[in-house]
């Protein structure tokens, strides 16, 4: 399989996108152009896309998905204008650079959810020959309803000035929410050759809006299918719903005849994998070039550099998957901080590790591990391809959740490589056993000591309201954790060969004059694990400036309200130009 990655040219600016090609498979005269679902949808949705772009190329139509602008790893960010016309415009320019790159003439349009529906007001603007629509909205107004009721399932809803949405960690202005309830597509039907519509299976099928493209001549095949709920599930938990990539690439492949290659003197010559933007910085506008990369024993790690323009004179900063996102994380965390730093004149790496995103699983591996086996060679890969590549000699490794996790034990294990700093975001575990869940006591307990300076909680004590066994077993709990770490504290002053692993490595960790700072949001356990399990080793940490915590107030895990994720950038901008002042003098 040959997926190349690129940097489309748009009308509002680039955009990110990859091309898929099978070169054994039997060519036909298609070229399939994959729309995804917008908001948190869009993570969720990024592996069974990734498939669907395979399925396509090996039934010889080469397929090519896209970021849209403000999103992903393409220039922009939320805050854009006009963003419901620069991503039908996105649609428009994808459809042209895939026929060019592609040499073929047909294109199968598929959208999915918030994508299905851009991409049948795209047909009004660019001739396609099919087009798939899975699970589309119908009414922008449907569809903002459903944000605005998301955005109010969170316990304490941030409010925003100006009109603004935030669902689920994605933003909308009011611009933005006001241009997407005016979509109706029956009132708006697509312009197609032949249409097919996928419904799911627990849902009401969208029966008005086949009519209404049946009313309009068009050609539309309506069929129901299992399995939207799994593919849309939590990052880890993802099932791509085979039957239904099945079903799409083969009614495209029936619309389509063999096709001749080319020549290859033809053929348009690669599009760039570079991209140059500008960014706020203190000091003004900073210019950056993002590069899109392939590294590792067998080219098969993806990742984005992001680097300021001049001599490299800083860390260069490694960022890991935060579990099984891919690598502009979550709620588009990554793209954030890697932009942020570059401002600030840090180099990054934000990549997938292997089975993760666009790091396809070499072999019958598994996909959408968090804590692959293979993390520390891939970590190791990277860490040499920035300094053979680029040049950079000296490192920070940075990870949320498992990230943390990967970061920590790159720190432990590569001694041979210049890491002056380990930065851990909500770190969950320092020790990852299959099946054991070492945070969840943690965070009860930290979830219970919040509740107690809650007056209505004791209220709801009071009237039965709580599980009681629930928090007597958290109480008894964190009585027997605090006796062995208790324990564990005078093993390290006795016997400190003989303290708890956790104390042993933060001892390690000093002793290669590694620092190691957290970033942990109030309702996480990050604190909580290392003050109980190395006690005595972090508190000498902390008074010698080798551990630091940081606390981001109103935060949950994955930061996914604008205000806590705004501080963390902040904070974690501010810490890294501390060093880098500190280091200069």
């Amino acid at each position: 399989m040959d997926r190349r990655p690129l940097y489309i040219d748009g009308s509002g600016g680039a955009f990110f996108g990859w091309i898929h090609e099978d070169p054994q498979a039997a060519a036909r005269d298609t070229v399939a152009v994959i729309c995804a679902p917008g908001g948190y949808e869009y993570t969720r949705a990024h592996r069974t896309l990734r498939h669907l772009a395979d399925r396509f190329a090996r039934a010889g139509i080469p397929a090519l998905r896209f970021d849209y602008h403000g999103t992903g790893n393409s220039a922009g960010d939320d805050s854009d204008p006009d963003r419901v016309a620069a991503w039908i415009g996105n649609i428009r320019e994808a459809c042209l650079e895939a026929r060019a790159a592609t040499g073929r003439g047909r294109v199968c349009l598929v959208g999915v959810r918030l994508g299905a529906t851009l991409a049948s007001l795209a047909t009004r603007q660019i001739a396609v020959d099919d087009l798939v629509l899975w699970n589309p909205c119908i009414s922008g107004k449907g569809y903002v309803r459903e944000l605005q009721a998301i955005a109010m399932s969170v316990q304490d809803p941030e409010s925003h000035a100006d009109g603004l949405l935030e669902s689920a960690g994605y933003v909308m202005t009011a611009d933005t929410l006001e241009a997407v309830r005016r979509i109706d597509l029956k009132g708006t039907p697509p312009v197609a050759s032949r249409v097919l519509v996928l419904s799911r299976e627990d849902a009401a099928p969208p029966t008005a809006f086949c009519e209404a493209m049946a009313a309009a001549h068009l050609p539309v095949q309506l069929v129901r299918f299992a399995g939207w709920q799994e593919m849309m599930a939590e990052h880890l938990y993802t099932v791509v719903p085979d039957e239904a990539l099945a079903r799409i690439v083969e009614w495209a492949a029936a619309g389509a005849m063999p096709f001749s290659q080319s020549p290859p003197a033809s053929r348009p010559e690669p599009r760039a994998s570079s991209l140059e933007l500008e960014v706020a910085g203190e000091a003004g506008p900073a210019p950056l070039v993002e590069d899109a990369c392939s590294f590792g024993s067998d080219g098969h790690l993806f990742g984005v550099v992001t680097r300021p323009v001049g001599e490299p004179s800083l860390p260069a900063i490694v960022m890991f998957n935060a579990g099984c996102v891919h690598n502009v994380g979550p709620n588009r965390l990554s793209v954030t901080l890697a932009r942020a730093l570059g401002a600030a004149g840090f180099p990054s790496l934000r990549f997938d590790l292997e089975g993760i995103g666009d790091s396809v699983a070499r072999g019958a591996g598994p996909e959408n591990d968090p804590y692959p086996p293979s993390a520390l060679d891939d970590a190791r890969s990277a860490f040499e391809f920035l300094r053979d590549r680029y040049g950079y000699r000296d490192f920070v490794a940075l990870g949320l959740c498992s990230g943390a996790h990967t970061s920590f034990h790159a720190g432990l294990q590569f001694e041979d490589q210049s890491i002056g700093e380990l930065i851990l975001i909500n770190p969950l575990t320092f020790y990852w056993e299959e099946g054991f869940d070492q945070a969840t006591q943690f965070e009860d307990a930290v979830a219970y000591r919040k509740s107690l300076r809650d007056g209505s909680r004791w209220k709801k004590l009071l009237r039965g309201d709580v599980n009681l066994r629930r928090l007597w077993q958290v109480a008894i709990g964190q009585v027997l954790a605090h006796a062995r770490a208790r324990a564990d504290e005078l093993k390290e002053i006795v016997a400190p060969h003989r303290a708890s692993r956790l104390a042993r490595d933060l001892r390690r960790l000093a002793a290669m004059r590694r620092r190691m700072t957290l970033f942990v949001a109030e309702s996480d356990p990050g604190r909580e694990i290392l003050m109980t399990s190395a006690r005595r080793a972090t508190s000498q940490g902390l008074r010698n400036g080798r551990i630091r915590f940081e606390t981001i107030p109103q935060a949950d895990h994955t930061f996914s309200q604008m205000k806590p994720r705004r501080d963390l950038v902040a904070r974690l901008s501010a810490h890294l130009r501390g060093v880098k002042a500190h280091s200069h003098r």
